[in-house]
């Protein structure tokens, strides 16, 4: 009976493995539309680019919305970013690797890696590594702006920048088109 029920056990655990395992999904042009405004706008704090960091948030934007203290409105999410934007201490860098886009189509949500960097000397833990989820709407004009970023489980340390740049490099660096 026990070797039945560890065969059984087992099988289960490789039948939920699989229903969970990452298999790479081609984007449609919308999607891709939208990974690509993910990119820069990774790329705005990536480049200490105030204005374009602002230029790609939605007036009534939530930042840490999945959190129990968030960020409301473009004003405030400008001023709690405004310490990674600036780069100074922190460094963020982050990198699309799903983008879906349901029924509604002016609806988008994305997620991927990220990496934080404490650059200040006196850092214990240099690099921190975990996933971001935002959520996207599609403006009158066409254009896509963040509405709600997620937050989550606290990022966990890695060893080096080596380690870091291996996390984010699992996401793809260019948009997987159909």
């Amino acid at each position: 009976m026990s070797s039945h029920f560890t065969l059984l056990s087992t099988g289960m655990c490789l039948a939920v493995t699989g229903l969970f395992a990452q298999t790479p999904t081609k984007l449609d042009a919308d999607e891709c539309t939208v990974w690509q405004r993910e990119l820069t706008f990774a790329q705005s704090v990536e480049k200490h680019d105030a204005q374009a960091f602002a230029a790609h948030l939605h007036p009534g934007a939530v930042f840490n919305a999945a959190t129990n203290s968030p960020a409301r409105g473009r004003d405030a999410v400008i001023e709690n970013w405004k310490p990674l934007v600036e780069g100074k201490e922190i460094r963020l860098r982050w990198r699309p690797e799903v983008v879906n886009i349901g029924g509604d189509r002016n609806i988008a949500i994305s997620r991927g890696p990220f990496v934080l960097e404490d650059i200040r000397p006196d850092a214990k833990v240099k690099f921190r590594v975990g996933q971001f989820t935002s959520v996207w709407v599609k403006q009158p004009t066409g254009e896509w702006v963040v509405l709600f970023d997620g937050g989550g489980p606290p990022p966990t340390e890695v060893k080096d920048a080596q380690a870091a740049q291996e996390y984010l490099s699992r996401a793809p660096s260019a948009c997987p088109a159909r």
